[in-house]
């Protein structure tokens, strides 16, 4: 769905306010009530043990002991990780009859859809473009359609964000003619979408750098990498660490070329980085944005995916309190997916008044 909505919410997420995001009940619902939290390393806040004696699952009958479930993230220090984290710990101690998650560092999107279909892992993070080509199984990590991939939790949009030392006088997308690109990992939904992208744009970059992003930030403020793009929501820890000591020019679009973007590749929306989300941006910067969304295994039982959902969304003063991204975490929101959404989610949504589209609704669906 194309939504003109992010450039405006995004100037409202950069001044991060805590207030409740639920799902179109209305309500929002906090799982132990109070302000009971510690910050993390970063930062940000992850919420306290001492919470969750009010659980979600009501009318739900518990196992004989928690269920021990994985979810996985990213690499140590992205946003995927320090969100998973969080994440696990509001479903921990909302739910600690039901289970015990425990959240996994990972190589992101692609290793946890991997992980998910192969019957490694419950639950995981990942992009809509990786879903896009997990669903139709064509790109050369799914090995195949991927079946058993299920759409949970909306949890925030990215921004696609191109950077350059200013020194290197780069400045628009065709400036990256003749010069290396840092596209993240190798194989990564978004290494092989954006090479893809570039050869349809005329855009021919003498190599692809391919590294994690905090290694490719390293790299351009090294001069082997001379312009980088990855999708965050801003600001990401990368980017800022190397703007402490070095000029950056961020790089946007032009109309034409997010129109190209957005008719090649349905999963991006043409949108606005707002002056401000860098220090070195100082004006708008036009661009895309995708949805990071939060997946688990068709074959995780219905009930259960029905209260992970639940809490989520009626918890959301806690899940701001992990990262200011998450207030787009709404019961709305989740028909931004892709693939088709778990019972447990169409369940929870059809309760709470969110009319599902039938392209979402899963072949085992009961109603």
């Amino acid at each position: 769905m194309k939504k003109n909505w992010l450039a405006l919410i995004l100037a409202g997420a950069m001044a991060f306010s805590m207030t409740a995001c639920g799902g179109s009940s209305g309500t929002a619902t906090t799982a132990g009530g109070g302000d009971t939290t510690a910050n993390t390393a970063d930062g940000e806040k992850t919420p306290d043990a001492g919470q969750g004696d009010q659980a979600a699952g009501g009318g739900i009958e518990k196992p004989s002991s928690p269920l021990r479930y994985s979810l996985g993230t990213g690499s140590s220090g992205g946003n995927f990780y320090l969100v998973g984290g969080g994440i696990a710990t509001i479903l921990n101690n909302s739910l600690p009859d039901y289970f015990v998650i425990t959240s996994e560092e990972t190589g992101g999107s692609t290793a946890n859809l991997t992980m998910i279909q192969n019957g490694e892992m419950e639950v995981g993070i990942t992009m809509t473009s990786s879903l896009a080509e997990a669903k139709e199984g064509t790109a050369e990590w799914t090995g195949g359609p991927m079946d058993k991939i299920r759409g949970m939790v909306a949890l925030y949009p990215s921004y696609m964000t191109m950077y350059a030392l200013s020194s290197s006088g780069i400045k628009t997308v065709s400036d990256f003619n003749g010069k290396i690109i840092g596209l993240g990992s190798k194989g990564a939904a978004m290494d092989s979408v954006l090479r893809e992208a570039f050869d349809k744009m005329g855009v021919k970059p003498s190599s692809i750098y391919n590294d994690g992003h905090g290694a490719t930030a390293s790299a351009v403020a090294d001069g082997q990498v001379d312009a980088a793009v990855l999708f965050s929501f801003p600001p990401f820890a990368a980017i800022s660490e190397l703007e402490a000591t070095q000029e950056l020019t961020f790089i946007g679009l032009t109309p034409e070329e997010q129109k190209q973007l957005t008719d090649m590749y349905p999963f991006y929306t043409a949108a606005t980085m707002p002056a401000g989300s860098y220090k070195g941006a100082t004006e708008d910067v036009p661009t895309v944005t995708e949805w990071n969304m939060l997946v688990c295994s068709s074959e995780v039982p219905e009930d259960y995916i029905y209260m992970m959902t639940k809490t989520l969304l009626e918890n959301n003063p806690q899940l701001m309190e992990i990262h200011k991204s998450l207030e787009y975490c709404t019961a709305e929101n989740i028909l931004n997916y892709n693939v088709p959404l778990h019972a447990g989610t169409v369940r929870y949504l059809q309760e709470v008044g969110v009319n599902v589209p039938d392209e979402l609704i899963p072949p085992e669906y009961q109603k």
